[in-house]
């Protein structure tokens, strides 16, 4: 079936009801113990499908998270030694003792090379003496305003020497990293269960929130957006203030695999939400009904809005322009 897909490309939405006709006639929805996934509740009255969010959340998160949050550990431990200014100040005092023994031994030869007239050896061991004068200066840092030792004395220190800009630039890195680990942690603390896209065979419509926002309208409506991501369902959605509506997608519903889906891989899925709507429960499921476990480990669901009929029922009063909308605008979406 050839529905006009082009894959990544594809930015603009479509009503699934374009082609209905084509899956009753070229697709045979054949009923299953466990119609598969996205598929998580099959009965009487609803069908449920979820988002890609917990899948993504195992695979790219999670894994992520815990990359940087490994390196930032091996980094904070590299580094530690730069932002210990007290074992700065330590090293500070070896440093200056170091150089001026450097210093002391090359007057001692300039002295000699006076005696021997080698005005060459003289003028370039009188440049290395500046140049150990200007590292005691460096370290000499570390003991002004009474040794107390603080971030803006290491970095004067380090500017005296011509290494502030490798601090810094180690510095900026390492809070990278730190910023990283922790978007990630809070990403997958903190960012609930998605709700699930609800099919109501009675009513024939398809409703769903995302972050207190409702979105729903008439099956026969709903705009459908498939690209790499998976399949992009799009309902008319109550924009932040609740002071109207726009259309947005529920992004990235994979279909058997993370990424990189063609429009063969939505065909069946399709199908199957088609016969249910059209023919029950009995042409999808062979049992009474069906649900599958959620995913685990999220702190909480996205919870359901008050008044949630009352505002199903403004957003499918409002879905008159939906189609046209989606059709000729790009569509923007909930997903991760």
């Amino acid at each position: 079936m050839n529905r006009g897909s082009k894959g990544i490309f594809t930015t603009k939405a479509q009503p699934f009801s374009k082609w209905w006709a084509q899956f009753r006639a070229e697709v045979i929805v054949v009923p299953m113990k466990d119609p598969l996934e996205p598929f998580m509740t099959v009965n009487d009255n609803l069908l449920t499908l979820r988002t890609g969010y917990h899948t993504r959340r195992n695979t790219i998160v999670v894994p992520w998270m815990l990359m940087l949050t490994i390196l930032t550990l091996y980094f904070i431990y590299d580094s530690s030694y730069k932002y210990n200014f007290e074992s700065q100040k330590a090293r500070a005092e070896r440093m200056i003792e170091f150089h001026q023994d450097r210093k002391n031994k090359y007057e001692r030869w300039i002295i000699d090379f006076q005696k021997e007239g080698r005005k060459d050896d003289e003028s370039y061991y009188r440049g290395r003496v500046a140049d150990e004068d200007k590292q005691i200066q460096s370290f000499s840092i570390y003991f002004e305003q009474d040794g107390n030792v603080t971030l803006f004395t290491h970095m004067r220190a380090l500017k005296q020497r011509g290494k502030l800009d490798s601090f810094l630039s180690t510095t900026g890195f390492l809070a990278l990293m730190c910023a990283l680990s922790l978007g990630a942690w809070l990403l997958f603390l903190l960012k609930p269960q998605d709700a699930e896209v609800y099919f109501d065979r009675n009513r024939q419509i398809v409703y769903s929130w995302r972050h207190g926002r409702v979105g729903a309208a008439s099956f026969d409506k709903m705009g459908i957006l498939e690209n790499h991501l998976g399949l992009n369902i799009v309902l008319q959605f109550e924009n932040k203030n609740q002071t109207g509506y726009r259309p947005m997608g529920i992004m990235g519903i994979d279909i058997g695999k993370l990424s990189f889906h063609r429009e063969g891989d939505m065909t069946y899925p399709l199908a199957q939400i088609l016969a249910f709507m059209e023919h029950g429960k009995e042409a999808v499921i062979t049992g009474e009904s069906f649900r599958r476990e959620p995913a685990k480990y999220f702190l909480r669901k996205d919870k359901k809005p008050d008044n949630f009929e009352q505002r199903v029922e403004g957003a499918l009063a409002a879905e008159d322009d939906l189609v046209s909308h989606y059709r000729t605008n790009r569509v923007r979406g909930h997903a991760i």
